[in-house]
């Protein structure tokens, strides 16, 4: 029997930024962590150019607790950001390696940041934009299209596009066969439907996470899935 999803790789490219990384709204409260003035003064589009220019000002260690602080708040100690701030000048990767697979997402935009105020210090951090295809092949598949895309549905298609080998079956096997999947929110840490087709049938699915997920759907075009969301707990069987 076949799957409700046909899917087909678009295209996957490893890329240096992502939608919604960083917002004016976080500028300006990383502006006013930093104890710059007169922060309402400052136009919209010099918003980075300050935030970049306060950065310079600080010793590296102090800027990457900084940034690390406002991103990452009460989930991590300060005995831990400063260890990041040193994996990142030793040019290391804790966008992907931290074991806490939740913090990866706003490590990778702290990180960010920090190159580009200090671009001869800290790593350029990279990650893979995932383009994908997915065509309903029922009335159930075609309603799921029709909603944003939920981190646990979006893990379980990426999964039935690799084999068993894969780091995501290899960590998930059970959490993908199962109701629920709490932890798919730090494998996708974007993930966004474009317009569907006329019938609702069809639509682009674009994934952004690390390497470290992705890479295993390098060499895949098409794969079926049977991806589902997450089941409410009100909807549990007895």
């Amino acid at each position: 029997m076949s799957k409700p999803f046909l899917v087909s790789v678009l295209g996957l490219k490893k890329i240096h930024d992502m939608p919604k990384t960083w917002a004016e709204e976080d500028y300006r409260a990383l502006l006013t962590r930093l104890e710059v003035d007169d922060i309402d003064e400052i136009e919209s589009r010099d918003l980075l150019e300050f935030v970049l220019m306060a950065l310079q000002d600080l010793d590296p260690e102090d800027a990457g607790d900084q940034v690390l602080a406002y991103k990452l708040g009460s989930d991590v100690s300060a005995g831990s950001r400063q260890n990041i701030v040193q994996d990142l000048l030793e040019g290391q990767r804790p966008w992907e390696e931290l074991s806490d697979i939740r913090l990866h997402a706003r490590v990778f935009a702290a990180s960010l940041l920090l190159y580009q105020a200090r671009p001869r210090l800290f790593p350029k951090p990279d990650m893979l934009q995932l383009m994908l295809q997915l065509k309903a092949r029922n009335a159930e598949a075609k309603a799921l299209l029709a909603t944003p895309p939920e981190a646990a549905f979006v893990t379980r298609v990426l999964a039935d596009g690799m084999d068993e080998h894969s780091i995501l079956e290899r960590l998930f096997d059970e959490q993908l066969a199962a109701r629920s999947f709490p932890e798919a929110d730090g494998v996708i840490w974007l993930a966004e439907f474009g317009e569907p087709d006329d019938d609702g049938s069809s639509a682009t699915l674009t994934v952004y996470s690390s390497q470290h997920w992705l890479h295993d759907l390098e060499n895949v075009d098409q794969f079926e899935s049977g991806a589902y969301n997450d089941c409410p707990d009100d909807e549990d069987e007895d």
